[in-house]
């Protein structure tokens, strides 16, 4: 008797010394990683993507609907509001481009005063109170605060300068979203000494403590800026997108690394940021070619045929591509990812982050914004690449014909949505969409009787 006795406090210790080791495993937390949230009750997580919703805080009016500015937010605003409504995410994803306040369209909306529109937007979607993850696009930056913070001392590398002077708008307009007056969003500067603001970590944990999926926010830029010593200038290119860099991949690479190192385990990521990267273009294009050896226009495969979920496999010129459904319509089937070529002597690459999430082995999904009229999800390399459905009302909507041309994104409404991310218990994804199908514009035109 006394020796079973023995043996079932040894044994009770032993399971106890093993709870204890997993206690203390899982109170370590990864020094990478600046926020955890937990999955609810039923082990799943939902997190909506919005991304471009181009708030301007325009008061100018016009008795011509498609020039009245002051209505824009609003829209966007019913528009938003019904998606979060219908998804019940818990948690938002806002993914750049919140507003869109550029000096040169200032002369239509009567400002460019992107600090005040930024506000007016961060206390929007805090208001739902409901948490929330924001990273940088390339138009918040843009307008009258970059003005008015002073430059960085100079350094001699006026390219440098220009990306000092931008960091430093960026950090005036995170400060407010850590301020007193924005309570739910869940956002960091991330590291000083690498590129860009807003490089940080969100844990989703399981109900036992382990991560089911790392959420990996990056910045990914605006434009590429190029010094001309012989002119003497700075050019800047607004169709010449910046890129996630190197310093940034590594530090997402030791992030990933360090947090497996706790979970003793490759752990499963997300990566939102807000400019695709070329892999994307690669991807498409190689697709539309394989369509078309078919026999299939793609316009109709692409844009009509195919409902989101829906998947297809083809064997195309780089491998085989799975298709999930969504559109392509910006201008032949344009993606405006990370520039490629050479400006002004200087010759880009677009960066090698896809390269650096395949030999790392974590992110299975990837998910952008910044191309307003595409919504397209593909696998591709057991990655799957995907947009998120825009808000914008007003960044194709602003200039008039004839002085540009297919600005009329107020008038359309396929492009229109949220993207619900749903985390399962084994972290695998689900995507949905969240279309918004109402014409707003439509229906103020018929409220005039029009």
């Amino acid at each position: 008797m006394k020796k079973i006795l023995i043996i079932v406090i040894a044994v009770v210790l032993s399971i106890d010394l093993c709870l204890l080791g997993y206690s203390l495993l899982k109170t370590e937390s990864s020094e990478y990683v600046s926020y955890e949230v937990t999955v609810g009750n039923d082990g799943t997580y939902k997190i909506l993507q919005l991304t471009d919703l181009h708030f301007i805080n325009s008061d100018v009016t016009d008795k011509d609907l498609s020039k009245d500015y002051s209505v824009r937010d609003g829209w966007a605003m019913t528009a938003i509001t019904e998606i979060i409504k219908e998804a019940n995410p818990d948690m938002l994803a806002v993914t750049g481009d919140v507003i869109f306040t550029l000096d040169s369209t200032s002369i239509f909306t009567g400002t460019n005063d992107n600090y005040e529109a930024f506000k007016k937007v961060a206390k929007f979607i805090d208001s739902f109170e409901i948490p929330w993850v924001f990273i940088f696009g390339n138009h918040d930056e843009e307008g009258s605060l970059r003005h008015r913070i002073s430059a960085p001392a100079e350094t001699g590398d006026k390219e440098l300068d220009m990306t000092l002077h931008i960091k430093e708008v960026k950090k005036v307009l995170a400060a407010y979203l850590q301020s007193g007056e924005i309570k739910y969003c869940m956002f960091d500067n991330g590291p000083e000494d690498i590129t860009g603001v807003g490089n940080y970590v969100v844990n989703v944990l399981n109900k036992d403590g382990s991560v089911n999926n790392s959420l990996m926010m990056l910045d990914s830029g605006s434009y590429i800026y190029v010094y001309d010593a012989e002119t003497d200038k700075l050019y800047p290119d607004q169709r010449k997108y910046e890129y996630v860099h190197g310093d940034q991949l590594d530090w997402y690479e030791a992030a990933i690394k360090d947090i497996s190192r706790i979970e003793k385990r490759m752990v499963d990521s997300i990566i939102f940021q807000h400019i695709p990267f070329p892999t994307y273009q690669s991807v498409i294009n190689s697709y539309i070619d394989a369509l078309e050896k078919l026999g299939e226009k793609w316009e109709d495969t692409i844009n009509s045929k195919w409902s989101y979920g829906t998947e297809r496999k083809l064997t195309t010129s780089i491998g085989e591509i799975i298709y999930h459904g969504g559109i392509c319509n910006e201008a032949n089937h344009e993606v405006c990812s990370s520039y490629v070529g050479t400006y002004h002597g200087k010759t880009f690459d677009g960066g090698h982050e896809f390269e650096r999430i395949l030999s790392l082995g974590s992110t299975k999904y990837v998910f952008c914004g910044h191309d307003h009229r595409n919504t397209f999800s593909f696998t591709y390399q057991g990655v799957r690449l995907s947009y998120g459905m825009s808000i914008d009302y007003s960044a194709n909507g602003i200039v008039p014909p004839p002085m540009a041309d297919n600005q009329t994104i107020f008038d359309e409404t396929e492009q229109r949505g949220g993207t619900l991310i749903t985390l399962q218990k084994d972290s695998s994804v689900e995507i949905k969409q969240i279309p918004f199908t109402r014409n707003l514009y439509r229906e103020a035109l018929a409220a005039k009787g029009k």
